[in-house]
């Protein structure tokens, strides 16, 4: 009986790849976990249709890659100086937050911060070892450990006059503010962040923000100024072929051409995330087009296409614990249910949604989630929590100055 055929995940490949000679390669390949390099029997059969393709990208089971890793540093440990040991887990830590594997992200990059402790020299690893750790815990809406690592990492870069260092923190204060709905105030970050960093020759770090305040001027109606710093962004990570960036940058054009109704745009957008962010083996902006697919599926009444991208962002969302995600895919669930006269199952999943957008603290998906509440209510006959529904989502959107917003619940409420 032959080798068993073990999958290799792509973070490995190319860590050993880019640490390793081919001799090496091997040798961790097939003595640390008995891997096969006759791929080809690991392939399903060959999809030539795009949707079918899209719905069946399999998720990599989480004790997998992890047991890799762990292998993976033990191997490095007897085989690398130390120097190119520390420069092998920050090459894996950057890996795992991109495929979403958020628990290993943070178990590394603590490795780091451990390793760095009592090393002067080391400062600046422990520093941006904080900083990740933030990050991963903002895409899990865990709003205090975030902004707990991300303080950390701030008054060590302050300490050391990084200027870099305390954009990356500025930048993503602003994200955390965005995600909690407070636009004003994560447009204020944004923009510090962009005017800081023209002191600096640094494009990669340039786009990020202009990427984020292209999702800040799509939430706030502002398509023209969207497009123009999301198309501005992906000219400078096209000529450096970043997919995990180009994949964010189409799924946010995307939306922009959602929020117009320009849906064959959106889809074609969504499209090429997705293309990018699978061969980037990027969950996170798989997730988020799955999501995005959904309801546009919803919207040209496609319901069975729309129940199957939903579901395929609910797996992809639970594995990486991106609740925000989740509770906008229960928000989906519900308006396809809502759809198609299924109202107490449509009812069951939108307080779900609503539920967790007000435990996670986001008041824009609140009130996104309000106003399908209230034509829930609306279309069963329930006048008096239809309006209420609709209120709370009015006085939200007032404050942010939603006008576009406004002007729709205004009619539903006259309806």
């Amino acid at each position: 009986m032959g080798k068993q055929l073990l999958y290799m995940h792509p973070i490995i490949e190319d860590t050993l790849k880019n640490f390793f000679n081919e001799k090496d390669f091997k040798d961790f390949a097939v003595n640390y976990f008995n891997f096969s390099f006759n791929k080809n029997e690991l392939k399903s059969s060959e999809i030539s249709e795009k949707l079918k393709d899209q719905i069946d990208y399999e998720i990599t089971d989480g004790s997998v890659i992890r047991t890799q890793i762990d292998l993976l540093i033990t191997y490095a440990e007897k085989k690398l100086s130390p120097e190119k040991l520390i420069e092998l887990i920050i090459f894996l830590g950057q890996f795992a937050i991109t495929s979403g594997e958020n628990q290993a992200g943070i178990d590394i990059h603590e490795k780091l911060v451990n390793i760095a402790e009592n090393t002067p020299e080391m400062t600046h690893i422990k520093a941006n070892a904080y900083l990740a750790i933030g990050e991963i815990y903002s895409r899990q809406a865990q709003w205090e450990h975030s902004l707990n690592y991300l303080a950390k990492a701030d008054e060590i870069f302050k300490k050391h006059d990084d200027l870099k260092g305390n954009i990356h923190c500025e930048n993503l204060l602003g994200t955390i503010q965005g995600d909690k709905g407070s636009l004003d105030k994560a447009k204020e970050h944004f923009e510090n962040a962009l005017n800081s960093v023209q002191n600096l020759d640094d494009k990669n770090l340039t786009g990020k923000i202009e990427i984020n305040l292209g999702i800040i001027c799509t939430m706030q109606a502002d398509y023209d100024e969207a497009l123009s710093y999301l198309k501005r962004a992906l000219l400078n990570f096209e000529k450096i072929r970043d997919l995990k960036r180009i994949s964010e940058i189409r799924q946010n054009l995307g939306m922009v051409y959602t929020k117009k109704k320009n849906y064959s745009s959106a889809v074609s957008e969504f499209d090429l995330c997705l293309d990018a962010a699978m061969r980037a083996n990027y969950l996170q902006s798989i997730g988020i087009a799955y999501l995005s697919k959904a309801y546009i599926y919803t919207q040209q009444n496609d319901y069975p296409l729309a129940d199957a991208f939903a579901d395929k962002a609910m797996e992809v969302s639970y594995k990486i614990n991106d609740k925000l995600t989740i509770a906008e895919v229960y928000k989906i669930k519900g308006i396809l249910k809502r759809n198609t006269n299924e109202y107490n199952t449509a009812e069951n999943y939108l307080l779900t949604s609503f539920r967790l957008n007000k435990d996670l603290g986001n008041k824009l998906n609140l009130a996104e989630t309000s106003v399908e509440l209230g034509r829930l209510y609306t279309q069963t006959n329930d006048t008096e929590r239809s309006k209420q529904y609709f209120s709370e989502a009015l006085n939200y959107f007032k404050k942010i100055n939603a006008k576009e917003d406004i002007a729709v619940i205004e009619l539903l409420i006259k309806e």
